[in-house]
């Protein structure tokens, strides 16, 4: 996952707690979404829409991707930099 993904995904965590007033550990690659930072089904949804909208790409689009396979950062993270590289890969 490069820098930029996974900066993006902490600012869109960020946010999201900021909303539903959630108070966070530090981020690592290792930090579980659900477990421990104690986004609900409902809060993990409100997190993949945003990060929809802000890296302009819905990797769960593809029928491979589970977002049940999502427990850490470092998962998301993964997923879209999939993503992105198929997305290149497809264009050339």
């Amino acid at each position: 996952m490069s820098t930029e993904i996974k900066n993006l995904i902490e600012k869109v965590i960020r946010r999201v707690a900021e909303e539903r007033n959630l108070k966070l550990p530090e981020l690592a690659d290792s930090t579980e979404i659900v477990d421990e930072l104690g986004f609900t089904s409902l809060q993990v949804a409100t997190l993949i829409a945003n990060l929809e909208e802000e890296f302009g790409a819905d990797p769960f689009q593809d029928e491979t991707v589970m977002i049940a396979d999502v427990r850490t950062i470092k998962d998301l993270g993964d997923i879209y930099a999939k993503a992105f590289a198929s997305r290149e890969t497809q264009a050339a």
